[in-house]
């Protein structure tokens, strides 16, 4: 399946919002092919933004964003409701990029550095600035304002997020 999906770009719509219809979950454990492209458009943008505020370089970012959209796409019935769906993901993506800086530092320790070409331009100064702060607080801490100053989501909606 084919599906276009602009990874660094897409809305930042504010709160946890089902960004499907309950309709389209249930045709996503049903395996309909454009459910799936449906969720793949509507949470890709957000998957990349999210491996990329806890610190993963923007071209891993589209693996790792990949990677939890393929896992979804294997594990769909363990997400218990429609409501769930945005918190399921977000879970996902902490298990991923967890996954991916395990693997970029023996990566490292062990291979050596490889070259990256960044997928999109280069960030603007003020971006690096506050993700270089953010890198330097703890990762709960960062990982809270971003979901809430970043994203947008309310109190309880990144408590959700967060489990």
């Amino acid at each position: 399946m084919s599906v276009g999906v602009a990874w660094g770009g897409g809305s930042r719509q504010a709160g946890a919002r089902m960004l499907l219809p309950p309709e389209h979950f249930r045709r996503l454990s049903a395996g309909d092919e454009a459910a799936w492209g449906h969720l793949f458009r509507a949470y890709a943008p957000r998957i990349y933004r999210w491996a990329v505020h806890r610190g993963v370089a923007p071209g891993d970012a589209e693996a790792v964003a990949q990677e939890v959209l393929a896992s979804a796409w294997r594990r769909i019935d363990r997400c218990r409701a429609p409501e769930a769906l945005t918190a399921w993901l977000y879970q996902i993506t902490r298990r991923q990029v967890a996954n991916h800086r395990r693997k970029a530092w023996f990566r490292r320790v062990f291979v050596g550095p490889a070259p990256v070409e960044p997928a999109f331009d280069a960030e603007p100064e003020a971006a690096l600035g506050a993700r270089a702060v953010l890198q330097r607080l703890p990762a709960e801490l960062a990982e809270v304002l971003i979901l809430r100053d970043v994203e947008g989501y309310t109190r309880d909606e990144a408590a959700t997020l967060l489990g």
